[in-house]
């Protein structure tokens, strides 16, 4: 791709840099958007992605403030409309951003605290009578990352019956002595919680207090009359004589963490998640719908202190996403070393390890990642926010080298020395 195909357009913010807008075409599938200059590093890396598995897909990056990558392409699906600057798609796990925050912007305004008994707002929790706090819950200490009773048909598109399920569920450990990422029920444990003191949804708290005022197309429980607008998943294909990866080979354990989280589900996974009515429902961490660039406008106020207390979240609830909380060499979900903020993912190179799931991104970065492939992050040394969402899901629970390669190219970009002690150094 040359310079030839980038044309000057008006800058986005006041004061940002001129854009250049992209309309090309990459193994026939389109690319568009826009990019400062500088930044070309990004579109080749984009658009080598088309050149691999990627359907469709949107990068949006914002630098000191200014938004400087703004890049979508491909197709809705096989054959399908191409994607847009609007198109919308369920993103998985990063969902998980959206319900972090609406609880600490609860804890900012003291209706909850970080290292509150769970049993003065849920006492019918089996784990919050053997001590749970609301830091496990939002470290993956809890001790709930799956459920042994069998769900009935349709679980996740029901709250009240999912948080009756839990408040029966005998801890897998005893609350903070291990870590194991708690997948979905990360959503409906905080959910409840959320609903206990605010007297509304995750989705609901999060549309009134950050999706609203910030103008974001980020939604936990998606409006039907925006269906139309979003692109359904695909599930990753198997790739014949390939070894199965750690988790999905201790999936096939009956009663196993893994096996009770990948299939004890209520049938939610396959087309149930492109349904509307899958994705009416709030699944709070695991259904969120919305496109790169509001996941990267959300980040972006993460990586400054006065947007973010314009937003109630004041430096303790930073400091609180930033710093590590719980760390393990095998984590009882993922069977891999992983590193948690209170809510949020940290860095976690774990490439030389023969299939495990990996997240590498800055030294003081946190962030999520979604099944499959998509990610945001913040990274307030980089002065940077990043968000990446896509359509045709990679192999593994976290990142794959499509959204992986974006990451690094951007901390090129930036002058990184390169990755060391597990993170992007400067």
């Amino acid at each position: 791709m040359t310079n030839d195909t980038l044309q000057p357009r008006a800058p986005w913010v006041s004061g940002a840099q001129d854009l250049y807008t992209i309309d090309t075409e990459v193994n026939g599938k389109p690319v568009s958007g826009f990019i400062a200059p500088g930044w070309e590093s990004l579109l080749e890396v984009f658009a080598d992605n088309f050149r691999r598995d990627e359907l469709g897909a949107a990068v949006s990056i914002v630098h000191r403030g200014h938004k400087v990558v703004d890049l979508w392409g491909g197709h809705i699906a096989p054959q399908g409309e191409p994607w847009s600057a609007d198109t919308l798609v369920l993103f998985f796990s990063c969902s998980k951003i959206l319900t972090t925050l609406s609880v600490h912007h609860l804890i900012g305004r003291g209706v909850l605290e970080l290292d509150m008994p769970l049993i003065d707002v849920w006492p019918e929790l089996l784990a919050a009578q053997q001590g749970a706090t609301l830091r496990m819950a939002l470290e993956h200490s809890l001790g709930l990352p799956a459920l042994s009773r069998p769900l009935k048909v349709g679980a996740y598109d029901d709250h009240a019956y999912m948080a009756d399920q839990l408040a029966q569920q005998t801890p897998f450990w005893t609350p903070g002595e291990r870590v194991g990422y708690h997948p979905i029920t990360f959503g409906f444990v905080l959910g409840e919680i959320v609903r206990r003191v605010a007297g509304q949804s995750v989705g609901r708290y999060f549309e009134q207090y950050f999706a609203g005022p910030l103008k974001l197309d980020l939604f936990i429980g998606l409006d039907p009359a925006l269906f139309p607008r979003t692109a359904p998943v695909r599930r990753a294909d198997l790739i014949p004589g390939e070894p199965l990866r750690p988790v999905a080979a201790a999936s096939q354990e009956i009663g196993s963490i893994q096996n009770l989280w990948l299939f004890n589900n209520g049938q939610w996974r396959g087309k149930h998640i492109n349904s509307p009515e899958g994705l009416r429902h709030e699944i709070p961490a695991a259904n969120g719908v919305g496109n790169a660039r509001a996941l990267a406008a959300l980040c972006a106020v993460l990586v400054d202190e006065d947007k973010a207390a314009k937003e109630g979240l004041n430096k303790a609830a930073l400091a609180a996403l930033q710093s590590v909380r719980s760390a393990t060499e095998k984590d009882a979900t993922l069977l891999c070393p992983t590193r948690f903020s209170s809510g949020l993912m940290l860095s976690m190179d774990n490439r030389h390890l023969p299939g495990a799931d990996y997240f590498v991104m800055g030294r003081q970065a946190f962030g999520h990642v979604g099944a499959g492939g998509s990610f945001a992050l913040a990274d307030p040394e980089a002065n940077l926010a990043m968000g990446y969402v896509m359509n045709q899901q990679g192999a593994g629970v976290l990142l794959n080298e499509r959204g992986q390669n974006l990451i690094d190219a951007t901390y090129d970009q930036l002058g990184f020395s390169g990755v060391h002690a597990g993170a992007w150094q400067p």
